[in-house]
C-alpha cells in the first residue's frame, strides 16, 4: 500500500474530523461498543482509530486494570485522539502504524475493532490486515469489524452508484469480505447487525 498520500489525505482532515463522522456522544458509537461486549480488565486494539473515539469509549469499559491502544497511519489523526484522552484524563495508548505491520506481540489482545477502514484497503492490504489481527488476538479474541457489506436490495442502486466504481469497496459490496476472512484463519464470522449500509461482524479464532 502507497500509505503516503493516505497519510496526507487524513491528515488534512484530522482537524475537521469529528464534525462530520460521529463522535464519541453519538448513538451510533455508543451501539457499536454495546456490540462488542467490552470486559473490565480487558486488552482492546483499535486500528484505524483516527480521532480515538472508539478508544476512548472502550477505555471507559476496561477501566483502570485494562488496557486500549490505537494506531493509524495519519500522525495528525493520533495527536488529536492523544490530546482527546489527555483531556479525558485517559490512559491509551496510541502510536503511528500500519494495520499491515502492527507493532504489538502475538495473542496480546482480546478484542480488536475496525470501524469504517477497511473498505478504503486494496484487497492485498485487506488481506495482510486480517492476517496481522489473527496474530495479535488471543485463542479467545473478539474482532469486531464495522464496514460496507453486500448492500440490501433496495439499496443497490444508490450504493452501487456511490460506490461501486471503488475497487476496494467493490470487493465488499459484492460480499466477498467473508470469504477472505475465513482464508486468514478465523473460524467463527458471526454477523450481528445489518443496517442499511453496514454490516456489522463479531469474529473469533475458533468456532461457536
Amino acid at each position: 500500500m502507497n500509505k503516503k498520500p493516505r497519510s496526507i489525505s487524513l491528515n488534512c482532515l484530522a482537524n475537521y474530523y469529528d464534525y462530520f463522522t460521529f463522535t464519541e456522544k453519538s448513538q451510533f458509537r455508543k451501539n457499536q461498543i454495546d456490540l462488542m461486549d467490552i470486559r473490565k480488565g480487558e486488552k482492546v486494539l483499535d486500528v484505524g482509530c483516527g480521532t480515538g473515539v472508539l478508544s476512548i469509549l472502550s477505555k471507559n469499559k476496561v477501566g483502570n486494570e485494562g488496557v486500549v491502544a490505537g494506531i493509524d497511519i495519519a500522525p495528525r489523526m493520533i495527536h488529536r485522539a492523544q490530546n482527546k484522552a489527555l483531556n479525558a484524563c485517559l490512559k491509551i495508548h496510541y502510536q503511528v502504524a500500519s494495520v499491515s505491520q502492527l507493532p504489538f506481540p502475538d495473542q496480546y489482545f482480546d478484542l480488536v475493532i475496525s470501524s469504517l477502514m477497511f473498505h478504503h484497503l486494496p484487497t492485498d492490504l485487506k488481506k495482510a490486515a486480517l492476517l496481522e489481527i489473527y496474530r495479535v488476538m488471543n485463542k479467545q479474541g473478539r474482532f469486531f469489524l464495522c464496514d460496507f457489506g453486500s448492500p440490501r436490495i433496495s439499496m443497490i442502486p444508490l450504493m452501487y452508484l456511490m460506490l461501486v466504481w471503488i475497487s476496494p469497496t467493490r470487493y465488499q459490496l459484492l460480499g466477498r469480505l467473508p470469504n477472505l476472512i475465513r482464508e486468514c484463519g478465523f473460524k467463527s464470522i458471526r454477523l450481528v447487525k445489518k443496517g442499511v449500509f453496514l454490516e456489522y461482524y463479531l469474529i473469533t479464532k475458533i468456532s461457536n
